[in-house]
């Protein structure tokens, strides 16, 4: 399955944006979790996806937001994950729903 590297960030409104460059274009996952979480920040994840099809509309997504790492596994197929710049204590379960955009 192909990847690409990119990045998280977070604000304290429980929205997040995960952005990820492949083949030259820029692609957004600009998502918001179901319950509150703290602001975080991941500057080294991983999009692990099968085509560039996926990485389109509306997704809903479930995963775990620390203590260290971020998993966030959209519903039709696509994982973005990462390390953690500053760890979250204690970690949970997070669920939410976000759109992709390409630039």
């Amino acid at each position: 399955m192909p990847t690409a590297e990119g990045y998280i960030k977070s604000n304290s409104g429980g929205r997040f944006v995960a952005t990820f460059t492949i083949d030259g274009a820029s692609f957004n996952f600009s998502g918001a979790f179901s319950s509150s979480v703290p602001p975080f920040t991941c500057n080294d994840a991983t999009l692990t996806y099968t085509a560039t099809n996926q990485l389109a509309s509306t997704r809903n997504f479930e995963g775990r937001l620390g203590p260290s790492k971020a998993t966030i596994n959209l519903a039709n197929g696509p994982v973005i994950s990462g390390i953690l710049d500053m760890p979250i204590n204690p970690g949970s379960s997070v669920s939410g729903s976000g759109v992709w955009t390409e630039n």
